[in-house]
């Protein structure tokens, strides 16, 4: 009798979280505000076109 030898499993690779950068109100709201002058910038640029 020959006995199969069995594949032991390779565990699954866990996938690694992305380590987000934790911003506080200030830090949001000087983001948001950077956002709304580019994008008031762009309208202008394109309503002059």
């Amino acid at each position: 009798m020959s006995k199969k030898s069995s594949k032991k499993r390779q565990p699954q690779a866990e996938p690694k979280k992305q380590e987000t950068v934790a911003f506080g109100y200030e830090e949001m709201l000087t983001e948001l505000e950077a956002i709304v002058a580019d994008a008031e910038l762009r309208l202008e640029d394109e309503e002059a076109a």
